[in-house]
């Protein structure tokens, strides 16, 4: 188990004006500030109150201090690190935490894989708590303040927890459901809906979650969509990740056919609507269009899934270092979300699961800045996208006033201290320096931490 990420007692006054000391400060937009002077020469000003959190000023540490209210603040000092916003997460698997990272076995391949998930997942509601609080907890050890989770395998227990938490979110119910089985499935929708209806929905909101196109039929997407449209729902699903999907979509035949003969949900009602040689993404475009879909991967990505994604006005979660582990790079190429953003897309970022991680220390946190990080040293994507992929797009993918994942004078929903290393200072502006860095994060100002925490900084 990680350690809970804490404020520092040592720093971190009770004062509720707080002036924040670093390196640089940076966001996706309109901050930028690393001055070249070694110390702290940048600053954010925080007011707390028992509602909210607000930025009063940031920027060049002496313009900060100009500010009318900065005499009466508490200084807290930042010297090795630069201040950035909380950051989203838009897709994973909390439920799954307990599995641990997992090295793919090519010779198995995704079939192998996804055995090895059906048989290590557990069902234990006391077990299936603690994975989701041990992955809440590597959130926060990311600077995570905003997360879509997919609540795995009809259960709601995760959502309950993420609920008891306080932990802000959009926690998506996945379902299962082809060929005869899928009235079941509907069933149980609608009655999980109607239940979800008298439920609070913040900072924990409800979603649906059709597992993807090779376990879902068209009816249970259908009634999905419907319920998402008619009770404004968020809706979400897994599309085009693999080369068996689209084997299975296209063909009717490979690996995701023989797992489904072998589980016994193949029938006739299964197989009427697939084998016409669509694509995943022109396979489910009919049910795209019905609502507003948060699509993960999305690995295989022609010109025509790309036109038909921006013309349904989906959104793309898409998982660096995921797609990595599963070497579909090799398949279909370098991942086109730079193509997608082009097009108009909105492109987010996701970790997926623990169990696609490497087993180093970052398996301690389940964060989209060090799958921002990974994509700056592959691809040497521009910083300021980067950046934007994991706050203000992730905010926007999730329903959430994005403002509040900006370094901009208002509310935020926190403020995280990255350390940067020593090879990491030699770069020219924050946010490339911000990528650069090995290093990991604390968090400046956390609004989101539940009172339990809060009282760590004691």
């Amino acid at each position: 188990m990680t350690p809970p990420c804490t404020f520092q007692p040592a720093t971190k006054p009770e004062n509720p004006l707080r002036l924040h000391l670093a390196q640089g400060v940076c966001d996706a937009h309109a901050i930028n500030s690393a001055p070249s002077a070694p110390g702290n020469s940048a600053a954010i000003l925080v007011e707390e109150t028992p509602d909210t959190l607000r930025i009063l000023a940031v920027g060049e540490l002496d313009a900060v201090l100009a500010h009318p209210r900065a005499p009466d603040a508490g200084a807290v000092e930042w010297p090795d690190a630069i201040l950035m916003p909380a950051t989203v997460n838009a897709h994973t698997h909390l439920d799954l935490t307990h599995i641990g990272p997992q090295p793919y076995n090519r010779d198995t391949g995704f079939l192998g894989w996804v055995d090895l998930i059906r048989e290590a997942r557990s069902f234990d509601p006391a077990m299936l708590r603690a994975s989701v609080r041990d992955g809440i907890t590597r959130l926060r050890n990311a600077g995570v303040a905003l997360v879509a989770d997919i609540a795995g395998a009809r259960q709601t227990i995760p959502t309950q927890v993420l609920r008891e938490e306080s932990f802000p979110s959009v926690s998506c119910l996945e379902v299962f459901g082809t060929g005869d089985r899928q009235r079941d499935t509907m069933r149980f929708l609608d009655k999980t809906i109607a239940h979800e209806a008298t439920q609070p929905q913040h900072p924990v909101r409800f979603g649906l979650s059709p597992h993807a196109t090779y376990s879902c039929g068209h009816a249970v997407y259908l009634h999905a969509a419907r319920c998402a449209a008619e009770h404004n729902i968020p809706i979400t699903t897994h599309l085009a990740e693999t080369p068996e999907e689209y084997q299975f979509i296209a063909h009717a035949t490979g690996p995701l056919r023989t797992l489904l003969e072998r589980l016994g949900v193949w029938d006739d009602a299964a197989a009427s609507t697939i084998g016409h040689g669509l694509h995943p993404v022109e396979h489910l475009a009919p049910i795209l269009e019905r609502a507003r879909f948060l699509v993960a991967h999305v690995n295989d990505a022609p010109d025509q899934a790309i036109e038909t994604l921006a013309r349904t006005n989906t959104v793309v979660a898409y998982c660096p270092r995921a797609s990595a582990y599963f070497h579909h790079h090799e398949h279909f190429g370098p991942h086109r979300y730079r193509d997608m953003i082009q097009a108009g897309i909105l492109v987010t970022l996701g970790t997926d699961s623990i169990v696609n991680l490497p087993p180093d220390e970052s398996a301690s946190r389940l964060s989209t800045l060090d799958e921002a990080r990974f994509l700056h040293r592959r691809d040497r994507t521009d910083p300021a996208l980067l950046l934007q992929l994991i706050t203000t797009n992730g905010a926007l993918a999730l329903g959430v006033d994005p403002e509040l994942f900006t370094l901009a004078p208002g509310p935020t929903a926190g403020i995280i201290a990255v350390n940067i290393d020593a090879p990491a200072r030699r770069a020219p502006d924050a946010r490339t320096r911000v990528l650069q860095s090995t290093a990991g994060i604390r968090w400046a100002e956390c609004p989101h931490l539940p009172e339990q925490d809060r009282a760590k900084r004691d």
